[in-house]
């Protein structure tokens, strides 16, 4: 421990070190801002809508993050990448920036025809459709907001204030607005909102303060900037598949409320994990630059991933010993039953924040994107069969065990793979 410790305040004196540190404490904020309005939000919309209807408002937010998975693209992976090894150049980074938006723009459109066509096919959900039409909105804001470019040149800084303002207005407008069961359609749009400011501000700050010129986009060129993002988008739409699947096959397999219940858990459950995001991606272009390098020593990887490990599993320890008072505090005596979902879900903040470093960080930094994307689309095959033979039989508590499982597959998975490269670049540098 203090071996480790001592190592970080040493690495800590290194410029791209304290550039890192930099990133992470505008991560963090920024991630806060990112969950802390939806766990404010939480307590406020299981009561006065019921969860009933916080269940259906939950499950087309689940389907929106499918047509956001294909926004994304993995963009935000292989474009932060793109941007940080081209960092120095504006005309490039312009080429990047109005070419992805293009394409994500594009898969904004997509994702939103097809969700149209799924509302239009399904009477559960076409009774539902404003509840759907308002949300068009958080794919549109999605597509022009480009988090992976302050990612990318690590000014993280001018998207957390934007973030804040804009999480503050659907916040209000929800509160202002919402306040019986009848109202829950309201809330996607309020969520629109939110997310169209925020690409507003954001093309407003490229084209203002970074000086960006807007370029011509090419058909080629956004084909190359998808087609380089192509295993990345296959690995987070597997690893997607399984993470977002358990609150619509429980909306397949139970009712509304059991969905309420379980999402409520979820949320609180991602929103904790969340909290190393920040740590996570503000290393995924560090290391982007540093396992690329000629002749550049691993160490420092491997000390992260330690330092990393330990920071988990002292939040793990601390979850299951204050976690469940907390959660009833939070939610209320209403929640007591849902006590045991939290802590069957609890080592997902271990499994998950591992997965990150070691899949994301480590692999696709080390160009094993395919074996990643194999390992994902096994986890989500295993976990979307798994998750709907349990819930079918105990409801909610069989997709919280298939939620903790499938992420110790994965991670057993990436195991086998990064293993053997991190015990031989240890040999070797010792």
């Amino acid at each position: 421990m203090n071996r480790l410790l001592l190592i970080l305040r040493k690495k800590l004196g290194d410029k791209e070190i304290k550039t890192v540190v930099k990133n992470f404490l505008s991560l963090s904020t920024f991630n806060v801002l990112k969950f802390i309005f939806p766990l404010i939000l939480i307590p406020y919309l299981t009561s006065n809508l019921g969860l009933r209807h916080y269940g259906q408002y939950v499950l087309s937010f689940s389907i929106f993050q499918y047509g956001l998975l294909l926004v994304n693209f993995g963009f935000d992976y292989s474009a932060t990448k793109l941007i940080s090894l081209n960092r120095d150049n504006k005309t490039k980074i312009a080429q990047i920036v109005t070419n992805v938006t293009v394409a994500r723009l594009l898969f904004a459109i997509i994702s939103s025809s097809a969700i149209y066509l799924v509302i239009s096919l399904m009477p559960t959900l076409t009774d539902n459709n404003l509840l759907y039409i308002y949300g068009f909105g958080i794919l549109l804001g999605q597509a022009i907001t480009p988090l992976w470019l302050f990612q990318g040149i690590e000014k993280m800084g001018y998207i957390t204030i934007i973030n804040l303002i804009t999480r503050i207005i659907s916040t209000l407008l929800i509160f202002i607005f919402i306040h019986k069961p009848s109202d829950f359609y309201l809330v996607n749009l309020f969520q629109s909102i939110g997310y169209l400011s925020s690409g507003i501000a954001s093309v407003i700050l490229i084209v203002k303060h970074l000086k960006l010129k807007i370029v011509k986009p090419t058909l080629r060129n956004i084909s190359f900037y998808i087609a380089d993002s192509w295993q990345i988008f296959l690995s987070t739409l597997s690893m997607s598949f399984y993470r977002e699947a358990n609150v619509i096959i429980l909306g397949i397999t139970t009712n509304y409320e059991i969905v309420g219940q379980y999402a409520a858990i979820e949320k609180i459950i991602k929103a904790i994990q969340s909290f190393m995001d920040p740590l996570s991606k503000a290393l995924f272009p560090f290391f982007g630059r540093k396992l690329n390098e000629p002749n550049e020593s691993n160490s420092s990887y491997v000390k992260f991933g330690k330092i990393f490990t330990l920071i988990l599993v002292i939040i793990l320890s601390l979850l299951y010993l204050f976690g469940p008072k907390l959660l009833i505090w939070y939610l209320g005596k209403s929640f007591e039953s849902a006590i045991v979902l939290f802590q069957i879900m609890i080592p997902v903040v271990l499994f998950g924040g591992l997965n990150y470093y070691f899949g994301i960080i480590g692999l696709i930094n080390l160009g094993l994107n395919k074996y990643f994307t194999k390992a994902v689309f096994i986890t989500g095959i295993l976990s979307v069969t798994l998750c709907y033979l349990l819930s079918s039989s105990i409801g909610a508590a069989g997709a919280a065990i298939t939620m903790s499982i499938s992420e110790l597959i994965l991670l057993s998975l990436i195991f086998r793979k990064i293993s053997p490269w991190i015990k031989k670049k240890t040999r070797i540098e010792v």
